[in-house]
């Protein structure tokens, strides 16, 4: 059924919208996961006069272009992350889609870079202070990029999610050094995991530049280089 252009061009559109619904979700664990709050309760609210946001405030992308990013009852600014995550996470789900269909390869190319660009946000943010969960969203993701390269076995995979792990661990817990460590091995484990040279090369100049600007202490400049390669490699994965 799939096979008609019509029907696949249907389930395309709605997987992108999905994709949003998935990425004003991944905004709440992003803001939350700084606090350590929970990410199911209390309901969304806005931060500043904490007024509990209706239905008609939390469609994505489109509620924040309806209120012009401001809120609608105490007027305050709505951070453009909010529209701009809703809008990746909808473009990496809808182009998955697109390329694999709806097989096993879908789920884990849109499962693994929404998790890579969710990272990539809170790398970005840098105010977790609780990151056990996301310790193991890292491991999980690193699993399913190389469980997708048919050349590596499934022992292979498994050792890769252990050191996965220990990435993970430092990226969220260690010192400015070990975070970007972390964040670097993620990154080039990845990378390779692609075996595309035509990315890897620029991809790694990237990171080099970003720890370039980041020593013991790591500059916004920095986390901005790191946060530009994440999204132009994710991109490029998500569409060719």
């Amino acid at each position: 059924m799939l096979e008609i252009p019509g029907i696949y061009n249907l389930f395309t559109l709605v997987f992108f919208v999905f994709g949003s619904l998935l990425g004003s979700f991944s905004n709440v664990v992003i803001f939350r996961m700084a606090s350590g709050a929970s990410v199911i309760f209390p309901p969304s609210a806005c931060p500043k006069c904490n007024h509990r946001l209706s239905a008609t405030d939390l469609f994505p992308v489109i509620s924040w272009l309806f209120l012009m990013g401001r809120c609608r009852y105490c007027k305050a600014p709505i951070s453009c992350q909010y529209p701009l995550v809703e809008a990746a996470i909808s473009l990496i789900v809808g182009f998955s889609f697109y390329r694999y269909g709806l097989t096993l390869g879908f789920i884990a190319m849109a499962s693994a870079l929404t998790i890579w660009f969710i990272g990539s946000v809170i790398f970005l943010r840098n105010e977790v202070n609780k990151p056990n969960p996301f310790i193991w969203a890292l491991a999980y993701y690193v699993l399913l990029v190389f469980t997708q390269n048919p050349v590596l076995t499934i022992n292979e995979a498994l050792i890769f999610f252990v050191i996965a792990s220990f990435c993970g661990l430092l990226a969220c817990r260690g010192s400015s050094s070990a975070v970007f460590a972390g964040w670097f091995a993620l990154s080039f484990m990845s990378m390779w995991a692609m075996k595309n040279m035509s990315f890897y090369i620029p991809g790694l100049v990237f990171l080099i530049l970003a720890a370039t600007f980041g020593t013991e202490k790591l500059s916004k400049t920095s986390r901005v280089l790191f946060f530009t390669a994440q999204v132009l490699i994710i991109g490029y994965k998500a569409i060719v």
